[in-house]
């Protein structure tokens, strides 16, 4: 008897897998395994959910019980696997085990925070389930740091300072997607960004955050302080 395909993951490369294996084999066990809520939304929609006022439901395009019933899943979330067997070809999490033929892992990156003193005080917005943790902080902040001058931390840059919000974008580079392009294509990204009202600091590198009676207070290493509401990491991935 076939013991199936287990994947663990939810995301993109996930979703595109089961329907590629459903399109050759109806029939065959797939078991799904994540620590998220397992429903599919568009990651890059993070980039504006703030200017647009979404909520993180709002991201929602389609419930994990109604893609297993698709494409005849089963489906485990919010699990953390915890151990694999590759001998026995077993999954593990705290209460539960899977036997499977084929294991196929799909755990994408998570967001680098700089170890810092004070780094548990910066958000992350890499996933729905992340957004969904810090969304009341980012809509009551007015004054927002954003660590990371590449792609997505320009993107939120801009989102927040539709959103009427004080940004500073901070980067350690002497230009914004500094490993991108060179200084003279990004001088016209900044030119946009600070007629926005985007505050930069670039050559710049925080040495600390601290929790203050007026929000929290970002140090660099040159000891200029600013003080702000929230503060968002954008220094890029690590794989999972």
């Amino acid at each position: 008897m076939s013991r199936g395909i287990i994947i663990i993951g939810s995301g993109f490369a996930a979703r595109q897998l089961v329907k590629n294996i459903r399109k050759q084999d109806a029939h065959v066990p797939l078991t799904l395994i994540a620590a998220d809520s397992m429903d599919e939304y568009n990651k890059p929609d993070l980039s504006h959910v703030i200017s647009q006022s979404q909520r993180a439901d709002d991201l929602t395009r389609q419930l994990a019980g109604e893609f297993a019933e698709q494409f005849n899943l089963r489906l485990f979330p919010h699990t953390w696997v915890t151990d694999i067997d590759a001998d026995a070809h077993v999954v593990k999490s705290q209460d539960k085990q899977w036997q499977y033929d084929k294991l196929v892992l799909t755990t994408g990156a998570t967001a680098f925070v700089p170890p810092i003193a004070g780094r548990e005080l910066m958000l992350t917005l890499n996933s729905q389930q992340e957004y969904r943790a810090c969304e009341t902080p980012l809509r009551d902040a007015q004054r927002v740091l954003i660590v990371g001058g590449g792609l997505i931390g320009s993107e939120l840059a801009m989102d927040f300072c539709r959103a009427g919000k004080t940004v500073t974008l901070m980067d350690n580079a002497a230009s914004l997607l500094a490993s991108l392009m060179p200084p003279e294509v990004s001088s016209r990204l900044q030119h946009h960004l600070t007629d926005m009202g985007v505050h930069l600091l670039l050559k710049s590198q925080l040495q600390k955050l601290e929790k203050t009676e007026a929000g929290i207070r970002a140090t660099l290493v040159s000891q200029h302080s600013i003080e702000v509401d929230a503060v968002i990491a954008a220094t890029g991935l690590r794989p999972e």
